[in-house]
């Protein structure tokens, strides 16, 4: 087998062994709490009366929260979502003791066990506002739990509640996302950095990057090419550096990424049959790809499946196409991951993670 193309069945193998603003909204943080919140990363709890929930709000959770993560094989949602009355925490505390809560509520109906719960934890200013105004957000901090947070939407009545809801939920999305981050981050770098493999990739690849524990260099016969890869159960992480000397403008667009990162993927990796390689499948779902700053640096950021062209191993990836003006050069951070039979979203998250703390001189 020859390491200047590394077969992918290598990691293969061994996965089988081994709100920036919510608007009108304000912060109620008295709460003193003693147990800490816990669970999982990216997975939210609505907290509703079931009226509201079948009314029609239920239906406006599964659009706002449950949208697809893109870009993924598989659809896997943004949110894992549970819906739960306010009665399911007084009789089973522990799911008042997890992370992230949406609260909806119909002030209009007084009798709720919703509203009443809201009445309690919110100022009267507040209540009156959104009655007078018809609509309103609050953030909470801590109820049950230490750590966990809590997005109020409110509608003086239910048509309200929906028609604001669906004028704030990216703010929402934003705040809720904001704190999962700084969880995953957490998660990522728990055992650390590794300086050395992060000054390896700065020397051979242009790029400086936060390479957590656990990764490990794949040997390739590359100068500007640099493969880290760290196998978790069932599951292999994966983030490419490479640089390509500045040629023209033209470069820094959806065809110019596709173009280096196919030309990376067939000359080092494929799998154990022969005529195999990996390319961007653009076919059955589409590259997406925008301008963007990544840490100061302009960029063309990527999202899109991988595939090994002759089998049958696919997965997703994101990438970065940085412009380091000062070396004349571009240099592609190219995350994906190989998960077969497994969940990818909070995977590819990780991979997220490294590869957005890259810089270039």
């Amino acid at each position: 087998m020859s390491v200047s193309r590394y077969r992918i069945f290598v990691f293969v193998l061994a996965c089988c062994l081994g709100l920036a603003s919510c608007g009108n909204e304000r912060l109620e943080s008295t709460f003193q709490p003693t147990p800490s919140a816990f669970g999982q990363i990216n997975s939210l709890v609505v907290v509703a009366d079931s009226s509201t929930w079948k009314a029609g709000a239920g239906d406006s959770v599964a659009y706002f929260f449950e949208a697809p993560y893109i870009l993924l094989p598989q659809p896997e949602p943004i949110f894992d979502v549970r819906f739960i009355e306010p009665s399911r925490i007084v009789a089973e505390p522990t799911w008042g003791q997890l992370r992230n809560y949406v609260v909806l509520a119909d002030l209009s109906d007084t009798d709720s066990p919703t509203t009443q719960m809201v009445l309690q934890d919110l100022s009267d200013e507040k209540i009156q506002q959104v009655r007078s105004e018809g609509f309103g957000t609050a953030v909470a901090k801590n109820k049950w739990a230490t750590g966990q947070q809590l997005v109020y939407i409110l509608g003086k009545n239910h048509d309200e509640l929906l028609t604001g809801m669906s004028n704030v939920y990216p703010g929402v999305v934003r705040r809720l996302q904001q704190s999962e981050d700084e969880r995953m981050r957490v998660t990522t770098y728990f055992e650390g950095v590794n300086r050395r493999l992060g000054d390896t990739v700065q020397q051979l690849a242009g790029a400086n990057l936060e390479i957590p524990g656990g990764y490990v260099r794949v040997p390739l016969d590359a100068d500007s090419v640099v493969w880290l890869r760290k196998e978790v159960q069932g599951a292999s992480l994966n983030i490419m550096v490479t640089k390509v000397p500045y040629r023209s403008q033209a470069q820094l667009s959806k065809e110019g990424l596709k173009e280096i990162r196919n030309r990376i993927g067939r000359e080092y990796v494929s799998s154990t049959t022969n005529n195999t390689y990996m390319q961007i499948n653009d076919t059955d779902l589409p590259l997406f790809t925008e301008a963007t700053e990544l840490n100061g640096t302009y960029a063309i950021e990527g999202r899109g499946i991988w595939e090994i062209e002759n089998d049958f191993l696919a997965g997703p990836f994101v990438s970065y196409l940085l412009n380091d003006t000062t070396s004349n050069e571009l240099v592609l951070v190219d995350g994906f991951v190989y998960a077969p039979g497994r969940k990818k979203r909070d995977l590819m998250e990780e991979v997220v993670q490294v590869i957005r703390t890259a810089t270039v001189n």
